[in-house]
C-alpha cells in the first residue's frame, strides 16, 4: 500500500514530538530530535515544492520592479530558477534570502541589470523609488520612506531590485491588500496569454507600457475577481497594435531565366539551336517569361525532381543550377 506524503509528515511530526517530550516524565532535559529525523522531514517537505510553487512570488517581483505582469517565458524561466536555488516561495522569505542565498541574490539582481530596467529607469534613485511606489501603491513615496531607501541606494548598500522586493515585503494593511490585488490581476493576465499570437503581442517596451497601464488601473475599489474583460480588452489592443509582417523581398528571377535560356531553350524554343530538336519537343517553348512561368510545374518535375531534362544533359545543367530552379519553385515560381 502506498503511503501519502501527508501521512508520512504526520508520522514524522509525531516522532518529533515524542522525542522532544521524552524526558518530561522523569524530569530529564528535553533532547533534540536526531538529525536523520529532521532530514527526513525536510526531504518530505521538499517533495511538495515545484516550479509552480514560485508563480506568485515571481509575479510579485515583476509587479514590484517592472509594474507589469510576467510574460509566459519570463515566468517559466524564473520559477524554474528559483526552484533550482531552493528559494523561499513567499516575498518576505525571498527578501530575507537575498542576503544568505547567492542564487537568490543573482536572480533578484538580474531584474536590475536587464535592458528593460535600463530603458525604464534611466533617472536617479529618487525617480526609481517614485516609480516603484506607483507600481505597488499608486502613489508617491512618503518623505521619510523616500529618504530612507534613497540613502541605501545612493550609498550602494542595496541594489534597486533588492530595494523593490524589500519595499513590497514590508507592505502592511491596505498597501498589502492592494499589492495582493495587483498580483492576482497580473497572474490572470499571464494565464490568459494562451496562444502564440497573444504571447508574441506582449513583447517590447510599447506593449509593456500598455499592460503597465492596465495594472496601474487596479485600485482597492477594483473587483479583481471580475477583471477578465479588462484583461481581454488589453490583449486585443496589443494584437491590434502589432504591425503587419513585412512583405517578402522581391524574388530575383534573373538567375532562373538565365539558366532556362542557357540549358533549356536550345531545344525548347521557336528556333532551337540544336537542329535535332526542331521543332520544339511537344511544342513546349521557353522563349518568354510567360512561357517559362506557365511550364514551371514541368520544369520542376523534369529538371529538378527526376533530372531527366535536359535530355542526356546535352547542355550540361549543373546540380547548383537545378537547386536554383528548385528554390524558385518552392517560393511559388514568382
Amino acid at each position: 500500500m502506498k503511503t501519502s506524503i501527508k501521512t508520512v509528515i504526520g508520522v514524522l511530526c509525531a516522532l518529533l514530538l515524542a522525542a522532544c517530550s521524552g524526558g518530561q516524565n522523569n524530569g530529564a532535559t528535553t533532547s533534540a530530535p536526531p538529525p536523520a529525523m529532521l532530514a527526513a522531514v525536510q526531504h518530505v517537505s521538499a517533495q511538495q515544492v515545484s516550479a509552480a510553487s514560485y508563480t506568485e512570488v515571481v509575479q510579485r517581483v515583476y509587479v514590484a520592479f517592472f509594474g507589469r505582469p510576467a510574460d509566459p517565458a519570463g515566468l517559466a524561466f524564473y520559477t524554474g530558477r528559483y526552484l533550482a536555488v531552493g528559494a523561499p516561495t513567499d516575498i518576505i522569505g525571498l527578501s530575507q534570502a537575498y542576503y544568505s542565498n547567492g542564487g537568490v541574490t543573482s536572480l533578484i539582481d538580474s531584474f536590475g541589470t536587464s535592458q528593460e530596467s535600463r530603458d525604464l529607469y534611466p533617472g536617479d534613485n529618487v525617480a526609481f523609488l517614485t516609480a516603484v511606489y506607483h507600481n505597488l501603491y499608486n502613489r508617491d513615496p512618503d518623505a521619510p520612506g523616500q529618504a530612507y531607501w534613497a540613502d541605501l541606494l545612493n550609498r550602494g548598500a542595496m541594489t534597486r531590485a533588492n530595494a523593490a522586493v524589500a519595499i513590497m515585503a514590508g507592505a502592511q494593511g491596505t498597501d498589502a491588500q492592494l499589492i495582493a490585488m495587483k498580483v492576482q490581476a497580473a497572474g490572470s493576465f499571464t494565464t490568459a496569454l494562451d496562444t502564440p499570437t497573444e504571447t508574441a503581442a506582449y513583447d517590447g517596451l510599447a506593449a509593456n507600457v500598455v499592460v503597465r497601464g492596465m495594472l496601474a488601473g487596479v485600485t482597492l475599489a477594483t473587483d479583481v475577481n471580475n477583471f477578465q474583460p479588462t484583461i481581454n480588452a488589453t490583449i486585443s489592443a496589443l494584437i491590434a497594435a502589432e504591425p503587419p509582417p513585412p512583405p517578402p523581398p522581391p524574388y530575383d528571377y534573373a538567375p532562373v531565366a538565365a539558366i532556362i535560356q542557357q540549358r533549356c531553350a536550345a531545344c525548347h524554343s521557336a528556333h532551337p539551336t540544336i537542329a535535332a530538336f526542331s521543332p520544339a519537343p511537344l511544342g513546349i517553348m521557353f522563349d518568354t517569361s510567360a512561357q517559362i512561368h506557365a511550364q514551371s510545374g514541368l520544369i520542376y518535375a523534369n529538371a529538378v525532381q527526376t533530372q531527366n531534362m535536359p535530355y542526356g544533359n546535352l547542355t550540361h545543367m549543373t546540380d547548383a543550377e537545378r537547386a536554383v530552379l528548385g528554390q524558385w519553385i518552392a517560393a511559388g515560381a514568382p
